[in-house]
């Protein structure tokens, strides 16, 4: 049971008993410590150490503080069970003693009690630490295996140490409060500073929104004012057409008062003149009757004239006959000679051929010989005829298709270039950005296209211009990618490494599938009653991520393209359709989300400028494959003629012996049968000359005559015809003369009446066509006139005009330009600026949003936390102001123990409060210790490496000393710290020891030696134990102290 306690200077905490079962080398022992300087002496491996270990374990302390095993159930006796360990601890004066019991076996399993009653382990912790006892700090407990451990602890375990040794927990608990409150306010700092710069970046990031936004706005606000432009024109064109309607009512009164005018001069003049016309047309037919009359007489005086001459032909005939006779009487018996000797010599020259060559066999040699070259023709003839199938099919249907691919292809190959000069002119950067993706495409993890201009191409040139009317300029110079990361990457490079600032990059990357568009259009055969004919987008061949972008920005598979009746009817489009093509404008219908008008801008479009140049690559592809099927089959061709050429030349070389032969055995043939010919020609010569019957001259004169007297009598009588017909030519001739001048004069009489009829008929029908057209003018003019009325009430969403005061857009229209022409201009200028600007995403406005709350909540946040700061910086100095100032007193009586100690040694030695940061950098504060052995020396930090062991124990006691007289703890303990000090500074330390410990109410001390100096200084406090060990020790609770003492007073050494 616990007792009272009879000393009044034992300090509450202090150790009463100690008392082990089984615990390390102990079976059963009891030590019962006084309240001052305790020395406990004993020969190594008695179980001094043992004593030290008992009361860490024993008051909570871990076995790591120990520095020797690292279980519990290592310090349980060998061969037990379990062991137990009872520490009895003072109290306050007048109270009780307490008793702690930790019972632990070898499954490391511990019972606490106090008072014998089983309590937990935080029962017991709290205990103790209302008596200051910290079995843990070094320096209150300094274990033999921790004694060197000491001069390790850095500055900041030291000072924490010292706080807890001899200031108490307050003063722990300020500093760990400091530390906390410091480690509070860096943690706000950074969160402030982080929260300063998001809150920057956040405001950067919106500022950068916000001109998106403005941009937005900007462009919604042309919007409207396009529509209000809109507004404006309906009531603008209505009130022109009013005026025009206006305009053409007078025209067409004057026209139709024209008219009647006309109508009423024209009438006396058209039956005067008709009367006239009627005699003209009988003079002009008596004029023609005596024409053709003319015309037979003339003919019947030609063919008499011929017949006269005819006849004096045949006159000079008769006369040239009977010459000839008589001539060819005179050299009758010549040319029989002749003719007979002639005859002879030829049937000599005959004989002779006939002789020399027989005839049959010549005939029989000569067919075979033809039917040999009639052969030779003909495979020469064949193969000919093959080889000019072969020639005519290559020249006229393989040679010319070929020059037209290669023409094509060379065509279709040059737009590319075409293509990157446009690039380079307009955009350099772009260009270069180009010439760089092509060196260096293996970077990017999936394809990269060109810019849109090199890798777009139409099915027709004629349809680049809508394109290029479309989208915008800056869309058609960017690269395309698949893939964000790529574009990302590629922007860094060329803008940010080669400074190509203006190039531009898009991803397809989130885009629908192509088929995804393709399924939005509607049949363009539905709308082809509307002039429309084809799609934007199956006009065009790219590849897919760039229809997909285009798709996905530019609506291009809803864009119909039509021709100028889709103009003319342009009224009439379906609803559905926001955007289309004519054949030279484009027009865009919006509708008004406030009053559901429907307005409609119009913007003629001129030629392609960037995509002029194009080039059908599936055209170029089949082009090339072609050509190269041609190629082939030209060279197969040439090299088939060639062999026929070669078997053409042979046979002509077999031929032309051939044809030899046959003309040598012709040439004789020809000799024999030409001189037969002759024999019958001069032998018939012959008998025509022997045969001719005798010549009667003067009959044949006579004969001559009355032939030419019947041909002059025929004469006579055809003169005599032809004096008749003369004379009636010549009376025809006067007829038609004198109708000719009786039609002049009839028609210049009525020159200036016909002249002033066909002015009035003139005048008469265009005065009618001048009313037929202000009628349709008026008419057609008044229908649109009511159809814009309708049209600009609709957009206005009221009845009321615009002179009315009441008309709701009056101020909006006041600010507009009156004249259409100027509103128009105004119109297609902001269409135009509009058209520039990025259409937006309602995402950025959410974003901006987003970010305007975040802003609002960092701009809190960072006001609280700067409040926090501020508080904590109040609270710090508040601590600090409570901490700091005890701190540095305590540390001045230390220093000055700790000096006065290590003069008395004949050295020096130094204890400072080391600040290693700011001076709100708590957790950096420590102890700096300096010590001075060698009057030599300067002061040094006291570190393993700068000291000796000894000189290391040394200022450990001096420094533990010069904490006693300080203490709070109620016992500190010390276990072998002698070791190693030379015997004169053993002894100054345990005098000092003695004089520290032993002088005032200090704490109670155990010091733990295996031996001491002789003739040290003691006093009454100082209590020495005395460890012993063996064999045959009697057990403690034999001993009897007071006996043992007596006997040694009694002893006296004998005399030698």
């Amino acid at each position: 049971m616990p007792k009272n306690a009879k000393n009044k200077a034992a300090k509450a905490g202090s150790i009463y008993r100690i008392a082990l079962q089984n615990f390390v080398t102990y079976k059963e022992v009891e030590l019962f410590p006084g309240p001052s300087l305790n020395l406990i002496i004993g020969p190594n491996g008695t179980g001094k150490s043992t004593f030290v270990c008992a009361i860490i374990l024993g008051l909570c302390g871990k076995t790591s503080v120990i520095g020797r095993a690292k279980k519990i159930s290592e310090y349980v006796r060998s061969g037990c069970q379990e062991a137990t360990i009872e520490i009895e601890l003072h109290r306050e004066v007048n109270e009780p003693n307490v008793i702690i019991t930790r019972i632990f076996n070898l499954q490391d399993a511990s019972i606490w009690k106090i008072n014998n009653k089983s309590v937990r382990e935080k029962q017991v912790q709290e205990l103790i630490s209302t008596m200051n006892i910290q079995v843990d700090n070094l320096c209150q407990l300094l274990p033999q295996d921790r004694v060197q451990d000491f001069s390790k602890m850095n500055a900041q375990e030291l000072l924490r140490s010292t706080l807890a040794a001899v200031g108490g927990h307050t003063s722990v608990e300020q500093l760990d409060e400091l530390i906390k409150t410091r480690a509070e306010q860096r943690g706000l700092s950074t969160r402030l500073q982080n929260n300063a710069q998001l809150l920057e970046e956040k405001i950067r990031q919106n500022e950068r929104l916000k001109i998106i936004i403005d941009a937005m706005q900007q462009r919604k606000e042309m919007e409207k004012e396009i529509l209000m432009c809109e507004r404006k024109k309906y009531w603008i064109e209505y009130q022109e057409l009013r005026e025009k309607v206006n305009e053409y009512k007078g025209d067409k009164e004057k026209a139709l008062k024209l008219v009647e005018i006309h109508s009423k001069k024209l009438e006396p003049l058209e039956k005067a003149f008709n009367k006239v016309k009627s005699g003209i047309g009988k003079l002009e037919q008596q004029k023609l009757n005596a024409a053709r009359e003319v015309r037979v007489l003339k003919d019947k005086l030609k063919e008499t004239i011929e017949a006269v001459k005819a006849q004096e032909f045949t006159l000079r005939d008769k006369y040239s006959t009977l010459m000839e006779k008589v001539e060819r009487h005179k050299n009758r018996e010549r040319e029989l000679g002749e003719a007979r000797a002639l005859l002879d010599k030829l049937i000599t020259d005959k004989r002779k051929f006939d002789e020399e060559i027989n005839e049959d066999a010549v005939k029989m040699e000569l067919a075979q010989l033809h039917k040999k070259i009639a052969k030779e023709n003909a495979s020469i003839d064949g193969i000919k005829k093959q080889n000019m199938e072969i020639q005519f099919q290559l020249e006229s249907n393989v040679t010319p298709v070929i020059r037209q691919h290669q023409n094509k292809i060379r065509s279709l190959e040059n737009v590319d270039e075409k293509r990157l000069e446009v690039l380079k002119h307009a955009s350099e950067h772009t260009y270069k950005a180009v010439q760089w993706l092509r060196e260096n495409r293996a970077m990017f993890q999936k394809k990269v296209y060109e810019p849109m201009i090199l890798e777009i191409n139409f099915t027709d040139p004629k349809f680049a211009r809508y394109l290029e009317a479309k989208v915008a300029s800056r869309d058609l110079f960017a690269f395309t990618f698949e893939c964000s990361q790529d574009m990302n990457q590629f922007t860094n490079i060329v803008r940010m490494e080669h400074g190509l600032r203006t190039v531009n990059a898009v991803s397809s990357e989130g885009y629908p599938a192509l088929s995804h568009y393709r399924a939005q259009q509607k049949d363009i055969g539905q709308l082809s009653y509307l002039g429309f004919h084809t799609y934007l987008l199956d006009t065009i061949t790219a590849p897919d991520p760039i229809l997909r972008y285009l798709c996905g920005n530019y609506n291009i598979q809803n864009i119909p393209i039509g021709n100028d009746h889709t103009f003319k009817n342009c009224s009439k489009v379906p609803s559905h359709i926001k955007s289309f093509f004519t054949e030279n404008h484009r027009i865009n219908i919006s509708v008004s989300r406030y009053s559901g008008a429907t307005s409609s801008s119009t913007v003629e479009i001129g030629p392609a400028r960037l995509l002029a140049n194009t080039v059908d690559k599936d055209e170029l592809d089949n082009h090339k494959t072609q050509l190269s099927e041609l190629e082939n089959k030209a060279k197969n061709m040439k090299a088939k003629m060639q062999d026929l050429q070669n078997k053409v030349t042979n046979l002509e070389m077999k031929l032309n012996d051939l044809n030899m032969q046959r003309k040598k055995i012709t040439e004789n043939a020809e000799k024999l049968r030409a001189l037969g010919i002759q024999i019958r020609l001069q032998e018939k010569k012959v008998q025509d000359i022997a045969n001719e019957r005798t010549f009667n001259l003067q009959e044949e004169k006579e004969k001559c005559r009355r032939e030419q007297r019947n041909v002059v009598k025929k004469q006579c009588k055809l003169h005599q015809e032809l004096v008749g017909i003369m004379k009636k030519l010549q009376d025809k001739l006067l007829n038609g003369e004198m109708w000719k001048t009786k039609l002049d004069i009839s028609r210049k009489a009525t020159e200036r009446q016909e002249s002033q009829l066909r002015e009035l008929e003139i005048a008469l029908r265009e005065a009618k066509h001048t009313l037929e057209d202000m009628e349709a003018r008026y008419k057609q003019t008044n229908t649109k006139a009511h159809a814009k009325l309708k049209e600009a009430k609709k957009a206005c969403a009221s009845e009321l005009l615009p002179q009315h005061p009441s008309f709701p857009f009056k101020e909006q229209f006041s600010e507009l330009p009156a004249e259409l022409d100027r509103l128009q201009e105004h119109c297609y200028e902001l269409q135009t600026r509009m058209d520039c600007m990025d259409k937006g995403d309602e995402q950025v406005i959410k974003e901006y949003e987003v970010r305007e709350r975040e802003i609002a909540k960092l701009k809190t946040d960072v006001s609280s936390n700067s409040d926090v700061h501020k508080e904590l910086e109040s609270k710090m100095s508040a601590i600090r102001a409570k901490w700091l100032p005890p701190l540095e007193n305590l540390l001045r009586d230390i220093d000055n123990s700790f000096g006065e100690m290590f003069a008395k040694l004949g050295c020096a030695g130094e204890i400072k409060l080391d600040k290693a940061g700011s001076d709100e950098d708590y957790d950096k504060y420590g102890i700096s210790i300096l010590v001075r052995f060698r009057t030599s020396e300067q002061l040094q930090q006291l570190t393993r490496h700068a000291q000796s062991g000894g000189e290391r124990a040394l200022s450990t006691a001096m420094y533990l000393m010069s904490l006693q007289r300080l203490t709070t703890v109620p016992f500190r303990c010390v276990d072998e710290i002698n070791q190693g000090m030379d015997p004169i500074n053993e002894r100054k330390m345990f005098h000092l020891l003695v004089k520290v410990t032993t002088e005032c109410d200090n704490a109670q001390y155990f010091l733990l030696t295996p031996k001491l100096l002789t003739n040290l200084e003691y006093n009454p406090k100082i209590m020495v134990h005395t460890i012993m060990n063996g064999k045959h020790i009697m057990n403690y609770k034999q001993w009897n102290y007071q006996d043992f003492l007596n006997n040694v007073k009694s002893y006296r050494p004998t005399n030698s």
